[in-house]
């Protein structure tokens, strides 16, 4: 009986060793996202509060760009963390120091859909949002988790131009290949196109992804479309939260911190982009068609809450 318990132990063994091991790991700018330097004023507050202090007040991440917070840590460090700050950055809507996506009339852009929008010091683009649905928690967590292109390009579609898994590790950890419609900003649209490569995390709550470099998604040079061409952005974070505000009924949140890399990389370009306000209005404009995206979701689970198949969007 022994010999078998043996044996067995060396097939699991030999099992382990022969499962293939992840190939990826998070870019250097995923491990340093700005909801990490939020998180970190929110935490300072709340410390000064409980010691009787008044509390600074939050200059957000901006003010920040080398935040004390950062530390060298672990991919899976970094991915916890990440998620952490994600929760607590949904918690803090009102305290994030970000501009209110509203219209000319100061209501908001998108009717049901609450958004805030800034670009970090390092020209990141970023932005929060959130909307009230009408169907319980798991009914939303399963259709943002729904990896099938057709799904995610007819929400997204006014972000989102290609989705695929490209590996599976386990049914809450994926690779992601993500192309984003290119601008329609004449010659920049066949130039400024960008796309990204993410690990996906499914948890019970929240979805987080980040950039990672994985020989399963080697960058895009263009030669397999001719009219556009790539440059690899950098999904610092990309999260969702999901909050069960009643049975039937829960709040999502989205938030993420996008680096655009290639040219908006110089120094000058921040710079002239920063004092015209170009990239302002494109962080304005990103969150205008995420809460478009957003109320896309909305109709999509609340159709699905009533047993829709056909989901018109």
């Amino acid at each position: 009986m022994s010999g078998k318990l043996n044996k067995s132990t060396a097939s699991l063994h030999a099992a382990a060793k022969a499962k293939p091991k992840p190939d990826w790991s998070l870019t250097p700018k995923a491990k340093r996202n700005s909801m990490l330097d939020f998180a970190k004023a929110i935490a300072s507050g709340e410390e000064q509060e409980e010691q009787g202090a008044a509390p600074e007040k939050s200059q957000g991440f901006a003010m920040r760009p080398e935040s004390s917070f950062y530390q060298a840590m672990s991919d899976v460090e970094a991915l916890a963390d990440s998620k952490s700050a994600l929760v607590n950055l949904a918690d803090n809507f009102e305290a994030f120091p970000g501009s209110l996506l509203v219209d000319e009339k100061g209501a908001d852009a998108v009717g049901g859909v609450k958004a805030k929008y800034d670009v970090s010091p390092d020209g990141d683009l970023f932005l929060l949002a959130q909307i009230e649905i009408a169907c319980p928690k798991e009914t939303a967590m399963d259709l943002l988790w729904d990896g099938r292109a057709t799904t995610v390009c007819k929400i997204w579609k006014s972000l989102v131009g290609s989705h695929e898994i490209v590996h599976e590790y386990t049914p809450t950890c994926r690779i992601l290949h993500i192309k984003f419609a290119p601008p329609s900003l004449g010659a920049a649209a066949a130039t400024s196109a960008r796309d990204t490569s993410v690990i996906a995390n499914k948890y019970s709550k929240t979805i987080v992804c980040h950039s990672i470099v994985s020989s399963h998604i080697p960058p895009v040079d263009g030669s397999e479309n001719k009219k556009v061409q790539y440059v690899r952005g950098d999904t610092k974070v990309l999260g969702f939260v999901v909050e069960p505000t009643g049975p039937n009924s829960c709040s999502v949140s989205i938030a993420c911190d996008f680096a655009l890399n290639g040219g908006f990389d110089w120094w000058v370009t921040k710079l002239l982009f920063k004092c015209t306000g170009v990239a302002e209005m494109a962080a304005k404009s990103t969150a205008t068609d995420v809460a478009k995206c957003l109320k896309r979701l909305r109709t999509a689970c609340e159709a699905l809450a009533k047993g829709d198949a056909d989901i018109a969007m």
